[in-house]
């Protein structure tokens, strides 16, 4: 069925389904995959936007200015227009990114399809890398999703394609002629603001620039190229610094910040340590099994075939000195993932009669039916704290002026304390706090309860947020817990194995402070 279904599909409706595909995640899935994402971008903005969270409250890398300002940026922007038209939401802010960044995911993966359409010999493998660019569920997640990682891999892509296509019109003579020079000094300049854009939007993408440019010295001596790089490179470098002095008000060279603290004073070494063989087996327990493993498999298999393509020049020292560093996370690796649907590609190129037996065809059945599984959850299932923002703002809608009260050291959706930093500071997430709630923080409990108290008898509306499931029982105060829990309550009933429903909500509690003794649960 489904093979007859793959026969009968056109490329033009794989394009189309995949666009629908894209709009759907844009709009649709919510949440960050790391908290970087939210706190050195969105929070960020929303500083710049509204004055908070205060420079205090913020990230702990922003008072030693080692973030890009580039994204940051365009956050504001964005914002700075919606609030210009009078109709500012966070929520609409976040859509608006999302689309134009699901908009410069498909732009540049169909600009790279279109430049190795040849090498794919057959309409069949055509649909195929359409069908995993667009349908492989960590890909349709990536590309709509407004980090750094996705950025600077749709940049990655961007460079390959375009250095791929330079290098053909270089083999077939486009540029011996004296118009021919003139543009080649044109593409260098393309390829330099490419590759110095990729670089102030996420600066570890600097080892894959290093060994692009190792491979044009190598493979593309051609000094009227090098020529015209230099002045892309300078001004995407000039742009980001300007961002850089936009975001902290200052001058500064936020890369050299960056590998200043993190290398050689060493601070990345307070974060989780990893062994050297993590890069091995992440990918396959956090890809899922199946997509993890054929994706490091066909990853492994270009470089040996391919050790001369700019593709694995760029590829390998960028993953390659990630295996030396101590703190290891694999979204340090997302940027390669955007060439991943070519490489599957090319992995199962002329092997169809060798899966064409009855069994590959239920384990390829089983793989699209998992796949599906997963790309239907990230799109209706939202991850707990953009869950307990909605529940903020329901509870919020119509009451007043509202405060919400913690403990400086406990971790809530809100804030959490950074102790690595010195000294340690309270980091808020005020991004999509309503704009009539107000957050503070206390030093103790008996700091805690004298507020709540004194806030109550001002006729002010008060919410505890505390890990302690308990607190409405011990606590002085007369609470009523806010229950709430981002699963459906047929989920919660009859697939909550071992109360796995409860781990991402059990330390994350509300409690409305009442005014008279009442302790009754209510639930939104």
């Amino acid at each position: 069925m489904l093979s007859t279904l793959f026969r009968r599909v056109t490329l033009r409706q794989i394009l189309w389904a995949g666009c629908l595909v894209t709009l759907l995640y844009a709009l649709l899935s919510r949440g960050a995959y790391h908290s970087d994402e939210h706190y050195q971008i969105l929070e960020y903005a929303h500083m710049k936007l509204f004055g908070t969270p205060a420079e205090e409250h913020l990230a702990w890398e922003y008072p030693l200015q080692m973030r890009s300002g580039v994204q940051p940026f365009m956050a504001w922007c964005v914002g700075r227009v919606l609030v210009a038209m009078g109709c500012w939401s966070p929520w609409l802010a976040v859509s608006i990114l999302q689309l134009l960044s699901g908009l410069l995911s498909v732009a540049v993966l169909l600009l790279f399809y279109r430049t190795v359409r040849d090498e794919l010999t057959s309409e069949t493998q055509r649909k195929w890398f359409l069908v995993l660019g667009f349908f492989l569920w960590f890909m349709a997640y990536l590309h709509v999703h407004f980090s750094a990682e996705m950025l600077s891999g749709n940049l990655f892509l961007l460079l390959a394609s375009l250095t791929i296509r330079y290098s053909r019109g270089l083999e077939c003579g486009a540029f011996d002629a004296r118009a021919g020079r003139r543009r080649e000094f044109a593409w260098g300049v393309l390829l330099g603001a490419v590759a110095g854009a990729t670089f102030i939007v996420r600066f570890q993408t600097g080892f894959a620039l290093l060994g692009y440019g190792i491979w044009l010295l190598f493979f593309s001596r051609r000094w009227r190229l090098y020529a015209g790089m230099v002045p892309g490179v300078v001004v995407m470098l000039a742009l980001g610094l300007l961002a850089d002095r936009w975001l902290y008000g200052e001058w500064t060279c936020a890369p050299w910040n960056y590998l200043q603290e993190n290398i050689l004073n060493a601070r990345m070494d307070q974060f989780r340590h990893e062994p050297w063989w993590y890069y091995l087996t992440a990918p396959v327990l956090e890809g899922g099994i199946f997509f993890g493993l054929l994706a490091l498999l066909a990853t492994l298999r270009f470089f040996w075939r391919h050790p001369r393509h700019v593709v694995t020049w760029m590829l390998v020292p960028f993953l390659l000195v990630h295996f030396f560093l101590a703190h290891k996370e694999i979204r340090f690796f997302f940027p390669a993932l955007f060439f991943v649907p070519w490489f599957l590609v090319e992995l199962f190129r002329g092997a169809g009669d060798r899966f064409a037996g009855r069994g590959w065809r239920w384990a390829l059945g089983l793989l699209a039916v998992m796949n599906l599984g997963a790309m239907c959850y990230n799109l209706t299932q939202p991850t707990p704290d953009i869950y307990f923002y909605r529940v903020m703002r329901a509870y919020c809608r119509d009451k007043g002026e509202a405060v919400a009260l913690n403990l400086s050291d406990e971790a809530t959706y809100y804030s959490r304390m950074q102790r690595f930093s010195e000294p340690a500071r309270v980091v808020e997430a005020r991004y999509y706090m309503p704009a009539n709630l107000d957050l503070r923080h206390c030093a103790t409990p008996t700091e805690l309860e004298a507020e709540a108290r004194q806030l109550t008898a001002a006729g002010r509306q008060v919410v505890i947020l505390s890990p302690d499931p308990t607190l409405a029982e011990t606590a002085p105060l007369t609470l009523r817990k806010v229950v709430w829990s981002p699963y459906p309550a047929w989920v919660v009933r009859y697939f909550n194995f071992n109360d796995w429903t409860r781990f991402a909500v059990r330390s994350k509690n509300i409690y409305e402070v009442l005014p008279e003794a009442e302790n009754l649960p209510t639930a939104l």
